[in-house]
């Protein structure tokens, strides 16, 4: 009887225990499924995280891959010339470069650039945009050279009409841009050399030399970022929503419904062209001076009706031309003469510009036959010939030695007010010539290419040869005027089908190098997408 009370005990006993161990169990299993789940949390949130990562390089790595594209199809230009850089969304648009099952994993670039004929609240267009349709700041120096060169009472403040058309722009700006240019120290009355510059907070002397970056102007008196920038906050080259708003959120604007752009998209450092045959091959300086070897050349290329007016010109001139500087002599020739041209003769008359060459005859010049003779252009002032054979002239001829030519004005590209520059560079210039070159192109289409546009344009002639301009006026702002250029600005976007995040860059490519060098690359992420996704992939693309 007591072994059984006492068995009973123990079981009594051993019940509260087993309820306790019963409770711990518990207790360590529901947190160790706690840990578990956070655990298994964390780590999607990880997985989540790696994924967004790697989405995000694949996105960079496309808009990188864009940049190259862009390099290549630059280079490919110059063995097939009806590759259209400008405006081609069969090529720039929405590419793909990794294929997926699903929307969300196909990854593309689209390379844009602004549409410049847009006056209003921007637009685009899928290709490469020209540094030669900006005005080269550095030109200024020139033209300030020019105008030291005429009697006083000839100046006509060539520097300031040049740039008045650029919005916003000042004497004082320009002054103060000037002396940042010019070689000396010698303070413009409304400028600034080291003297004031290095007695900032943050000092630093003045460049006196040519800009390599119009990013430059920010560090000028008088120059301030939204001057500079104006009001495209984001860099997309259209009117948003925020840029057309007032003072309700960044930028303050002033709500007209026009995008007032900033000093970046009028002007450049940058913009110059190579002064070789598109093969790579010296053109014939049609300024040399050595005449036997002019005509040589000439005729080798063109003809001896050809050779023997250029050489004519530069050995008598033309009505149109005024002698300049002789050229030096060359010493004894073993020839003297060609097509009876007397070559002894000193050439003193210098060609500013190809366009020159059209119409009208040469001065008599000398012959070996004792009897002074005049030759005809073999190239009249006939529309069909214009557009026909200027841009062989111009593929084949220059009137310098120089490696490139800087500066001159893409009149199928700048926009209106870099072209009301042109009226300020020579006095006949009709005034409302910006307006009827703007008129004249055709509006952009998004979903063509342009090439057609270009292959009609591809000679600053268009302008004469569709009654723009008279051969006189042509002649004289030619110097200024291309419809080439061989630096690139553009941005490229890296983005998905279906959501995820995009790259958005600017590059700036330099094609006067062989092969085509990228000079500047700058993330503009950080401002935003920039663009639509409707704009970028059309529905049909993504499938």
């Amino acid at each position: 009887m007591k072994r059984n009370v006492a068995a009973n005990d123990s079981q009594t006993a051993c019940q509260p225990r087993r309820g306790f161990v019963l409770a711990v169990v518990t207790i360590a299993i529901v947190l160790l499924s706690l840990a578990a789940y956070n655990y298994s949390g964390t780590m999607l949130v990880e997985h989540e995280a790696a994924a967004m990562g790697g989405r995000d390089v694949t996105a960079r790595t496309a808009a990188e891959s864009a940049i190259e594209f862009a390099a290549t199809r630059i280079l490919e230009r110059d063995y097939d010339d009806t590759i259209d850089l400008y405006n081609d969304p069969d090529v720039f648009r929405s590419q793909l470069l990794l294929d997926s099952t699903v929307d969300r994993g196909r990854v593309r670039y689209t390379i844009i650039a602004p549409d410049e004929s847009n006056t209003s609240t921007g637009n685009i267009r899928f290709g490469l945009g020209n540094e030669n349709a900006k005005f080269n700041i550095n030109r200024l120096l020139d033209l300030d050279a020019l105008e030291q060169a005429l009697p006083e009472e000839e100046q006509l403040g060539l520097v300031y009409l040049a740039t008045s058309s650029i919005p916003n722009m000042t004497d004082d700006i320009i002054d103060a841009i000037l002396d940042w240019l010019d070689s000396d120290e010698d303070r413009r009355p409304g400028g600034a050399e080291s003297n004031e510059y290095e007695g900032l907070s943050v000092p630093y002397p003045c460049r006196n030399g040519p800009m390599d970056s119009i990013d430059e102007l920010l560090k000028i008196q008088g120059v301030t970022p939204d001057l500079f920038y104006g009001e495209d906050a984001n860099h997309n080259g259209l009117l948003d929503a925020n840029e057309n708003d007032g003072e309700q959120t960044l930028p303050f604007d002033n709500a007209d419904g026009i995008l007032d752009l900033g000093w970046k998209d009028y002007l450049t450092a940058r913009s110059r062209e190579r002064n070789t045959t598109p093969e790579g091959e010296e053109k014939i300086n049609i300024n040399m001076g050595e005449m036997t070897e002019l005509y040589d050349a000439i005729e080798e290329e063109f003809g001896p009706e050809a050779a023997g007016f250029i050489v004519a010109v530069r050995l008598a001139g033309t009505e149109y031309m005024t002698p300049g500087t002789p050229a030096a002599e060359s010493g004894i020739q073993d020839q003297i003469s060609r097509n009876d041209i007397d070559l002894t003769v000193v050439s003193t008359y210098q060609f500013t510009s190809i366009y020159q060459l059209i119409g009208g005859p040469s001065n008599a010049t000398r012959m070996v036959t004792g009897v002074d003779q005049s030759f005809e252009s073999p190239w009249p002032e006939d529309a069909n010939t214009l557009l026909s054979v200027l841009p062989e002239l111009e593929r084949m001829l220059t009137t310098t030695d120089d490696a490139y030519i800087e500066g001159r004005i893409n009149i199928n590209q700048a926009r209106l007010e870099v072209l009301m520059v042109l009226p300020g560079l020579d006095p006949n210039v009709p005034a409302d010539l910006p307006d009827s070159i703007i008129a004249a192109r055709p509006p952009i289409d998004l979903q063509s290419s342009s090439s057609n546009y270009a292959a009609r344009r591809n000679t600053a002639a268009w302008i004469l040869a569709e009654g723009l301009v008279d051969l006189e006026t042509l002649r004289n702002i030619g110097p200024h005027i291309t419809t080439g250029g061989d630096v690139y600005r553009f941005q490229v976007i890296g983005h998905f089908d279906a959501g995820g995040p995009s790259t958005r860059l600017e590059a700036m490519i330099d094609a006067t190098e062989y092969p085509p060098r990228i000079m500047s690359v700058r993330d503009l992420t950080s401002l935003g997408r920039g663009y639509h996704p409707s704009i970028l992939t059309p529905i049909e693309s993504n499938h």
